[in-house]
C-alpha cells in the first residue's frame, strides 16, 4: 500500500499533462455537436461448414443508424465498413441472428439507433455432389426452307454440387435457350446452364458448347404440265405433256420453272404406226428426278410425203 501511495508521487509532472489531456479529450469529443445517419456495412458470412449452404437471402449489406459526435461519424461515413457473422458451429436449419448494438464495434460515444434487417434470418442446408446429363434448350425454328440435321452438346454430362434435396430427384439440367430463328447453317455456339431458381454451382468451370447442323431442308414438287417433245422425227403424241417429280434443296426447287425441264421420246428409225416410247427428262445439276407420269406415251407417226 505505501509503495503504491509512494508511486503516485513520481512523474507528476507526466501524469498530470496526461490527466489534462484525457480531460481535454473527453471535454472535446463530449461538447462536440452530435449527428446521425446511416451506414451500410457490408455483410460477410465466414467459417460456414463445406457440408452446408445458405438457401434464404442474403442481402450484402446491412443498414445501421447511428449518432454520434460529428468529427466521428463523418470518419465513420468515409472509411469501408463491413459487418462480420462469424457461422462455426453453426448447424442445418433456419437460424435467426439478432443484430442488437452490442454485436458493432464502433468507437467510444456512437450510439447505434437501428438495425435493418433485424435479426437477420439465414436458413442452412446440406449439400451433395451429383453428375447431371446436359440437354439443350432450343427455341424457335430455322428459316424457311430450314431444318436441324443434328444437335450435340459437349461435355453431354456435369459434375454439379447444390442443396441435396433439390438434386435429390434431378436427372438432367437444360442450357439457357438458343434461338434458332436467325440460324441457316452449321454453328458452334457457347452457352451456360439455367440453374433456374436452384442452388446449384458446377464443381468444374468447363466451357458448354452446342454444335447445330441446320442445313437446307430436301423437298419434293411435282410440276405439271411439262411439254413432251419427239426427237428427230416429229410425231403426235398422246398425251403431249406429263407430270415430272423432282427432289432438291428447298429453295432452288421452289425457283424452278417447269420450262426449264426438258422432256422428249426418241422417235429415231421408227416405222410410221403407233409406238409406246419412254419419255427421258432432261433436269438442272442438283436436282434428282423422283418419279414421271406417266412414264411413257404413245407416238403416232405418218409417213412422210
Amino acid at each position: 500500500m505505501t509503495g503504491w501511495l509512494a508511486s503516485l508521487g513520481r512523474h507528476k509532472g507526466l501524469k498530470l499533462l496526461s490527466f489534462f489531456l484525457a480531460v481535454s479529450l473527453w471535454f472535446a469529443v463530449g461538447g462536440e455537436e452530435r449527428t446521425e445517419t446511416t451506414l451500410n456495412l457490408s455483410l460477410e458470412l465466414v467459417n460456414l461448414n463445406s457440408n452446408l449452404m445458405i438457401t434464404s437471402e442474403v442481402p450484402p449489406s446491412i443498414q445501421v443508424r447511428v449518432t454520434g459526435p460529428r468529427s466521428i461519424i463523418r470518419s465513420l461515413s468515409q472509411s469501408r465498413q463491413v459487418h462480420t457473422i462469424d457461422l462455426a458451429g453453426v448447424k442445418a436449419g433456419t437460424h435467426s441472428v439478432a443484430l442488437g448494438p452490442s454485436t458493432f464495434s464502433f468507437p467510444r460515444g456512437v450510439l447505434v439507433t437501428r438495425v435493418q434487417p433485424n435479426p437477420l434470418t439465414l436458413t442452412l442446408e446440406p449439400t451433395a455432389t451429383r453428375l447431371l446429363a446436359i440437354q439443350p434448350s432450343l427455341i424457335g425454328k430455322p428459316p424457311e426452307g430450314f431444318e436441324i440435321k443434328s444437335v450435340k452438346i459437349r461435355p453431354d454430362h456435369v459434375k454439379v454440387h447444390g442443396v441435396a434435396s433439390e438434386l435429390e430427384n434431378l436427372n438432367s439440367i437444360s442450357t439457357l435457350p438458343i434461338d434458332l430463328s436467325n440460324l441457316s447453317g452449321p454453328v458452334t455456339l457457347a452457352t451456360d446452364l439455367d440453374f433456374k431458381n436452384l442452388h446449384l454451382t458446377l464443381k468444374d468451370q468447363t466451357p458448354i458448347l452446342i454444335d447445330l447442323v441446320i442445313a437446307e431442308k430436301i423437298i419434293k414438287r411435282t410440276f405439271s404440265g411439262v411439254q413432251v417433245y419427239a426427237s428427230p422425227e416429229s410425231a403426235r403424241l398422246t398425251p403431249s405433256t406429263i407430270s415430272v417429280t423432282l427432289s432438291g434443296p428447298y429453295r432452288r426447287l421452289q425457283e424452278l420453272k417447269a420450262s426449264e425441264l426438258l422432256a422428249t421420246v426418241n422417235t429415231e428409225n421408227l416405222k410410221p404406226g403407233r409406238h409406246e416410247l419412254k419419255v427421258a427428262v432432261q433436269i438442272p445439276n442438283g436436282f434428282k428426278l423422283e418419279t414421271v407420269s406417266p412414264a411413257s406415251v404413245t407416238a403416232r407417226i405418218t409417213k412422210s410425203s
